[in-house]
């Protein structure tokens, strides 16, 4: 008598952690615009961007396989393919209706803004079994990513700068796997605190002139102007930073539950559908509007926007309007449907008859 196997329990701390790190992509992504006008909204955009994608990267990797069987490449195609293609069409079609041509994403030969991860987490996904069966699998990926960054081709075009920028965060994660913030400690939980604090202040006492544009993984060295060893070298600074930051951060949260599990488990959502309602807000003038206000009130003002967004795009309804007219039918269009029994032949059905019997 074989015994059942125990339904494996989704881990709360890892999707309350998701809804705080989709928050800060929503709050990042509304700000960015204005960030050059106040030094207070260019310090916190600066202390988020400093480890929000780099950790969504790592987080990611946690929940990714190394083995490639049907039921992983039918769940890849279905979870990160289908809304990349279908948004793509969305926020393409919806660039026309305003301006009347393709954006400028179309015109890099690049994933439509925010859509640039859904690209390089598939690649990451692609990339994963081969890079799990090397000894410095991260080490190389990091190798990769320094050597690219000195290359004119890569940038915007496909992602593929992001794609290795990025990949060794999510190949840190695989190897870290879910449980590495299970365990609990005061003095990782002290540690953690200091690290996000002198990180916060840190971002405020950066000149004026600090080229945050490392921070998107977008650009090469030369573009940077620090096509040197100078340049390579404040890379890694980058990312040994952003990991100690990113950590310290993502510990802290799985210390507490937040309530945030629904929504970190629909962060996909939030992810496709934020887009949209900045478009929005941007076209209307709302967004102009609230960075008019004085500083700490455009701020607050933004967190609550930012909040108001992440809960709608991430409420229950969105994601079964968005899974009933646009993921579904093109899971249909693009996957393989089991067949029925009335589509096998007769002599496959009696043959399946006698086997059962």
């Amino acid at each position: 008598m074989t015994t059942p196997a125990i339904p494996k329990v989704r881990n709360l701390s890892i999707d309350n952690i998701k809804a705080v790190l989709i928050f800060l992509v929503v709050f990042g992504h509304l700000i960015e615009i204005y960030v050059g006008e106040d030094h207070i909204l260019r310090s916190v955009w600066i202390f988020v961007y400093s480890f929000h994608m780099p950790m969504f990267a790592l987080m990611s990797g946690m929940f990714s396989k190394a083995q490639w069987d049907d039921k992983n490449t039918t769940q890849l195609i279905s979870t990160v393919l289908v809304p990349l293609i279908g948004f793509e069409i969305i926020y393409e079609t919806t660039e026309f209706l305003l301006r009347g041509n393709a954006s400028v994403y179309a015109g890099l030969v690049a994933p439509y803004w925010m859509l640039w991860y859904l690209l390089s987490l598939l690649c990451w996904r692609l990339l994963l079994p081969l890079f799990s069966r090397m000894q410095f699998g991260v080490m190389l990926a990091l190798a990769l990513s320094l050597a690219a960054s000195y290359s004119e081709h890569a940038g915007y075009f496909l992602s593929i700068s992001r794609t290795l920028i990025f990949f060794p965060y999510f190949l840190l994660g695989w190897k870290l796997g879910q449980d590495v913030f299970n365990a609990k400690n005061n003095e990782k939980l002290w540690l953690s605190a200091a690290v996000v604090i002198t990180a916060f202040v840190g971002a405020f006492l950066l000149k004026s002139d600090f080229d945050y544009r490392w921070f998107y993984g977008s650009y090469s060295l030369h573009r940077l102007e620090m096509a040197n060893l100078t340049g390579s070298m404040y890379q890694l600074l980058q990312y040994a930073t952003s990991t100690v930051i990113g950590l310290s951060v993502l510990y802290l949260l799985a210390q507490k539950e937040l309530r945030l599990a629904n929504i970190g488990k629909r962060s996909i959502y939030v992810l496709v559908w934020h887009g949209m309602a900045l478009i929005i807000l941007q076209e209307t003038g709302v967004l102009r509007a609230i960075f008019k206000y004085e500083n700490t009130i455009a701020l607050a003002i933004s967190v609550l926007l930012s909040m108001l967004i992440t809960w709608v795009c991430a409420h229950e309804k969105a994601e079964m309007l968005t899974k009933r007219f646009i993921l579904n039918p093109l899971n249909w269009l693009l996957i393989p449907q089991p067949a029925t029994i009335a589509d096998v032949a007769p002599e496959a059905q009696d043959k399946t008859v006698h086997q059962e019997h």
